[in-house]
């Protein structure tokens, strides 16, 4: 659920104004047009003098009226360590790639994926007229971003039956229509697709690079593949798990039939295959082996076995 809105000070608070912080003059911006509200920007000021020593996390916080999402990154004395595990992590997923996928993404592509990385995507995909959030700040740790609304898992939660066939078929239409455009996500899972009060949905969290390390169609392929997987996978008592698999099968029938686009349905093909190979092999093991990963790779690959069948 949509955590609280936390307001920042006034704009006519007594705290003296100073220079935007945390971060270099050269490397710190003001991107959005936004910019030009004197008031959005001295609350912005003042905000980031209060909480300059927050720790690594997000906030939800409203600024002179408008409503925004502050991303922050705090490096620690324990960073070269992480860094050298997320080294390791994308060593393994880089092979892991090539022997599920057919391609061997480079791993220093796959760590151009800080807050500084996705502030330049979203701007160049907002530039090009993608439905994603405003930059209004950035700086090396810290990003402000426009708040959009409600995440889709919680709307599938609570819709009805019929209300969450319909949600599936509005969520592969987003993707589809994101595709056809030209663009990859990197992190197509359902919690990454939010709707605001007026219906608009927005992709949110562009921090992977996976759209430049891949071939766009198996890049695509792979954001149906998160797509579908994270309903899979999603927490929530309130479907069966044959409603789980039909809502799978909703996901990727409708993508299939927004984005026909025949390199990318290979890949699927492709994808399928190869998950086939592992299910015959291994699914004794993994259907009796708990856990959300698990049992979400069963109901993806049968759900691209029954939505290719036809190749």
């Amino acid at each position: 659920m949509t955590q609280p809105l936390v307001n920042a000070p006034a704009a006519d608070s007594k705290i003296v104004t100073q220079p935007l912080v945390n971060a270099p003059a050269a490397d710190s911006q003001l991107v959005s047009t936004q910019a030009d509200n004197a008031r959005f920007k001295l609350a912005l000021e003042q905000w980031l003098l209060l909480h300059a020593d927050d720790p690594t996390g997000v906030s939800f916080v409203e600024f002179a009226g408008h409503s925004c999402v502050v991303k922050r990154y705090r490096a620690k004395w324990f960073s070269p360590l992480i860094a050298g595990l997320k080294f390791a992590k994308v060593v393994v997923l880089s092979w892991l790639c090539w022997l599920l996928m057919g391609e061997r993404p480079l791993p220093q592509r796959l760590l151009k994926n800080n807050l500084q990385d996705e502030a330049q995507r979203l701007v160049r995909l907002k530039d090009a007229g993608s439905s994603v959030p405003k930059v209004w700040y950035h700086a090396p740790e810290i990003l402000v971003l426009e708040y959009v609304g409600q995440d889709m898992p919680y709307l599938i939660r609570m819709a009805t039956p019929e209300g969450r066939l319909g949600l599936m078929s509005r969520a592969a239409q987003e993707l589809a229509n994101f595709h056809r455009a030209g663009f990859v996500h990197g992190g197509a899972q359902l919690r990454n697709l939010m709707v605001s009060d007026d219906g608009t949905a927005t992709r949110i969290d562009f921090e992977e690079n996976i759209g430049e390390a891949l071939s766009l169609p198996l890049a695509q392929a792979y954001d149906v593949f998160q797509m579908v997987s994270s309903m899979a996978g999603l927490r929530g008592h309130e479907f069966s798990l044959n409603e789980r698999q039909t809502l799978c099968h909703q996901l990727l029938a409708a993508y299939l039939g927004a984005n026909p686009d025949p390199l990318v349905r290979a890949q699927l093909i492709s994808i399928e295959k190869k998950f086939a190979v592992i299910k015959k092999y291994l699914g004794w093991c993994l259907k009796s082996i708990p856990g959300r990963d698990i049992q979400g790779f069963l109901y993806v690959t049968n759900t691209l076995r029954l939505s290719l069948r036809d190749e």
